[in-house]
């Protein structure tokens, strides 16, 4: 009987599916190493995984908030409103090549332009990601009203790409005369593309600021989260899990405390009081 009850209970943990939601925290070219993370996740956990990709945070709010996704590869800024209004948590957060769990916000430039920092780009065409994004939208608002600069009378006009490595392509082909975008982003795009290494630089880097969260959803079964916590962290003990995790552009996951992202909230309050627009 108990045999029976174990192999009943493999079978139901197997045929559980993980729906992971990815956003604009990853680059187009990241698909097969989001392939190599599930299935590998799949492996440590029982679980099947399918990943789903949202257009905007807003879109991966609606998708947490209705079950439709149990996982969410988010952003700060997204997190801090959304912790509160649809009840999702921290799973893991992201490790940089330091083994931090801290990012920057860069603007970016192509090299033969002169410009030199955020404030030399008024009345040009500028990237932010989402309008979400922290290091794609907030810390470039935030920067500029603490220099009384409203970025709707600033940049002429914005342009919202919704994703980081997009952002970062309209740099590159002139769309655009600068973007503000995650590090990590771009450190993963210039080690894949050549081209964009050559020809973009960082004039200003703002950070370090708390990086982004990985998050489930309201409701999901306590022994799910820590079975895939656990799968999360010890990646980086495990030789393929480190493959894996160089390929995303990360060199591992942990786990903080909630008040980790106090900083971002700050410049949330900050911004909504003194309007961006």
């Amino acid at each position: 009987m108990k045999l029976l009850f174990l192999l009943l209970l493999v079978a139901i943990l197997h045929a559980r599916e993980i729906r992971i939601g990815f956003t604009a925290v990853i680059t187009r070219e990241d698909t097969e190493s989001i392939q190599a993370l599930v299935e590998y996740l799949s492996k440590k956990t029982g679980f099947s995984f399918k990943p789903v990709f949202a257009k905007s945070y807003d879109e991966m709010d609606y998708f947490l908030a209705m079950g439709l996704v149990d996982l969410g590869y988010i952003c700060g800024g997204p997190y801090v409103e959304g912790r509160e209004r649809y009840g999702y948590r921290v799973l893991v957060v992201p490790l940089n090549f330091e083994g931090k769990p801290y990012y920057y916000s860069l603007v970016v430039a192509r090299v033969e332009k002169p410009y030199r920092r955020l404030t030399d780009f008024a009345g040009k065409p500028y990237a932010f990601s989402d309008p979400k994004s922290n290091s794609g939208s907030l810390v470039p608002t935030y920067e500029l009203l603490k220099r009384g600069i409203r970025v709707g009378d600033f940049f002429k006009p914005i342009v919202y790409t919704y994703s980081h490595y997009e952002s970062l392509i309209a740099v590159h082909k002139g769309f655009v005369e600068g973007a503000s975008v995650d590090s990590l982003v771009y450190e993963h795009a210039i080690r894949l593309d050549k081209n964009l290494q050559k020809e973009l630089k960082v004039i200003e880097r703002y950070g370090p600021y708390p990086t982004k969260p990985l998050v489930y959803r309201k409701g999901l079964d306590p022994s799910v989260v820590n079975r895939l916590r656990r799968a999360f962290i010890s990646m980086k003990e495990e030789e393929e899990g480190k493959r894996i995790l160089e390929a995303l552009g990360i060199s591992g996951f942990s786990t903080v405390e909630e008040d980790f992202y106090e900083p971002i909230r700050s410049m949330i309050n900050y911004v909504k009081r003194n309007g961006a627009f």
